[in-house]
């Protein structure tokens, strides 16, 4: 009988997804604040290159991090379905 496993360490792929699915959620929340931040800051620093650095910051640097991190979600839960699905296939080999 052939093994049609695709992960020789479950757990270990599992707890990846974990960590990537923690990791995105904190960057998000960094970004928020930080966004925040170089919002409020904007009202006391008004040199044409702070406003040069908030305008690339909200339209490049925050919608590749969400790109990122969305990227990072999906990947994320994924390995969780990917997971179960490979301990549903242990669990019938053990049968």
């Amino acid at each position: 009988m052939a093994d049609n496993s695709i992960m020789g360490n479950i757990s270990q792929v599992e707890q990846y997804g974990k960590n990537l699915q923690k990791i995105q959620l904190q960057v998000r929340e960094i970004f928020k604040r930080l966004q925040q931040q170089t919002k409020s800051i904007g009202c006391v620093w008004k040199d044409d290159q702070f406003k040069n650095f908030e305008a690339d910051f909200n339209q490049n640097i925050v919608k590749s991090i969400n790109e990122t991190t969305f990227k990072m979600e999906l990947e994320a839960k994924y390995i969780k379905n990917i997971v179960a699905l490979q301990r549903q296939i242990q669990a019938q080999k053990i049968r």
